[in-house]
């Protein structure tokens, strides 16, 4: 991707998201119509509606691309390019009327993610990631923060215990152990806070594609460390139903000590 490619696509990812944030804004500590999908996670008629624009806007201006969406806008053509969507992450934030639910929408190529955006409306932050370029609020960003190299010292998140496997759960609990201090919750927020250095490390598992794979390309253009509990790069497969368990740090050594506690 050129220069004026990634500004076309770079003003297309703004257009999809202004367009999501006038939806869920609307929607944000209002009365929501809740529903329960099969997977017991819950969803509101704002994500829908929300999925429903940047879908339409996807296939006007790039008919012949993939869209993996989270609700019921996905559709797999014979394409290099996956347009992923999550409209609303963190659902449960946005229900209960805590701010930190996002917006998350990537392009990937050939199933790697190469331009990814993190919208947050309720508090106007706006991410937006390609190769070295980060933008935070269509202004440069690069943290100055000085972040631990002990696992001893590290601030480790992630979003809820049910999300891990039970051996998963204990690996994680060693971890924790292993670590200065904890937190749930957070959802998408938890990886923009390893980039402003509230967080050192996040650490999940049971994450589909659209949850985490937007987050790769802002994550990366600060470079920061983000793989699986093996250390293997994270992708799209071709069937787009993948679970993803991710291990994201600043600092290498960071990193290590909990791949070793992990693997």
């Amino acid at each position: 991707m050129n220069e004026a490619e990634f500004k076309e696509i770079s003003d297309f990812l703004n257009l999809l998201a202004d367009a999501s944030k006038k939806i869920t804004l609307e929607g944000f500590l209002s009365d929501k119509s809740l529903q329960i999908k099969n997977d017991g996670s819950p969803v509101t008629e704002f994500d829908k509606n929300s999925e429903k624009i940047m879908c339409k806007l996807i296939s006007e201006k790039f008919p012949d691309h993939n869209i993996l969406a989270e609700e019921e806008g996905s559709k797999k053509l014979d394409s290099d390019y996956t347009w992923i969507l999550d409209p609303i992450d963190g659902t449960k934030n946005f229900i209960i009327g805590r701010p930190l639910w996002g917006t998350l929408i990537c392009l990937a190529f050939k199933g790697l993610p190469i331009i990814g955006l993190a919208d947050f409306p309720a508090l106007n932050e706006r991410w937006l990631g390609f190769k070295s370029n980060c933008l935070l609020n269509n202004s440069n960003f690069k943290s100055n923060h000085l972040f631990t190299n002990k696992i001893s010292e590290a601030i480790v998140g992630s979003t809820d215990p049910s999300l891990f496997s039970e051996e998963g759960r204990k690996k994680y609990q060693t971890l924790i152990n292993a670590t200065r201090y904890h937190v749930w919750s957070g959802d998408c927020h938890n990886y923009c806070l390893v980039m402003k250095g509230g967080l050192d490390l996040v650490v999940e598992q049971g994450l589909a594609a659209y949850d985490i794979l937007p987050l790769i390309p802002i994550l990366k253009s600060q470079d920061i460390i983000i793989t699986d509990w093996n250390s293997r790069q994270l992708s799209l497969n071709k069937n787009f139903s993948s679970k993803y368990s991710t291990v994201v740090a600043k600092d290498t050594n960071v990193y290590k000590s909990t791949i070793d506690i992990l693997k």
